[in-house]
């Protein structure tokens, strides 16, 4: 149920790294606690997954030309995976459970380590059930070295502000995937967007609502999901109170939604 992106991102990084030279070679290396939480974000507390006690996740920033380490902690009461999307890599590092590794169980420990070959923008998430719908997604920041000929002085190198915009259903993820295959209309009444008989014939376009009644074929598509929030940076605003007039920055933005075009 993903219908990403790779584009451009947001949030100050506060979880765990650290940095060690290795054979010459930078390993830059995150150490990330994957953990239920309860948030309440509509008047609703509804559970979450929190990755070093936030959501989004963490943003991870590499240099093209390091070594990530990255080593996740499983604290659930079930399996997970992270997926790191858009990068080119190893394939045993992709992160794709019973493909491409074994699912990282409950209290287990699981580490990727894999080159830095790009540079640009990227997200990572959960690669388990729908686990990315309730909190685990993230941006990946992965800068240029400044050797490369194609680095660009007043843009490369500018302060970098990563913004994450994805969205929050109160609904159980596993209902919404339900109630998707059962071809309801319920997102679409929420959203106010059913068409009626009536408006299909005054549209000129009976024919078309019986043929897809018929399939089955609903008003709207699997994109269309109705949301209660919509966030920047696990936020329903954000204020960049940091910066002051005439003051020049990067927007790094990533799409972290689960079936939204944002």
């Amino acid at each position: 149920m993903k219908l990403n992106i790779v584009s451009i991102c947001f949030f100050i990084f506060s979880g765990f790294s650290d940095t060690i030279n290795l054979n010459a070679q930078k390993v830059v290396r995150y150490d990330l606690y994957v953990k239920d939480t309860l948030v309440n974000f509509t008047g609703k507390t509804k559970r979450a997954i929190a990755v070093n006690g936030q959501i989004p996740m963490p943003t991870l920033t590499f240099t093209q030309g390091d070594t990530a380490e990255i080593h996740v902690y499983n604290e659930l009461k079930e399996s997970t995976s992270l997926h790191w999307h858009g990068l080119v890599l190893p394939n045993k590092e992709d992160g794709v459970p019973y493909l491409t590794q074994m699912p990282i169980e409950p209290g287990a420990t699981h580490i990727y380590r894999f080159p830095i070959v790009q540079n640009g923008t990227h997200c990572y998430h959960s690669h388990s059930g729908l686990q990315e719908q309730i909190g685990m997604y993230g941006s990946m920041i992965l800068n240029k070295r400044e050797d490369d000929p194609t680095f660009r002085k007043g843009i490369d190198d500018l302060a970098t502000i990563p913004v994450v915009i994805s969205e929050w259903t109160d609904y159980n993820p596993n209902n919404v995937h339900r109630m998707l295959h059962n071809a309801t209309d319920w997102f679409a009444i929420r959203k106010g967007s059913t068409q009626s008989y009536a408006e299909a014939i005054k549209e000129g376009h009976f024919n078309t609502k019986v043929k897809n009644e018929f399939k089955r074929m609903l008003s709207m598509d699997v994109s269309d999901v109705y949301y209660e929030r919509f966030f920047l940076n696990g936020k329903a605003e954000s204020q960049l109170s940091q910066f002051k007039a005439g003051d020049k920055v990067r927007l790094r933005i990533s799409n972290g939604g689960a079936s939204t075009y944002f």
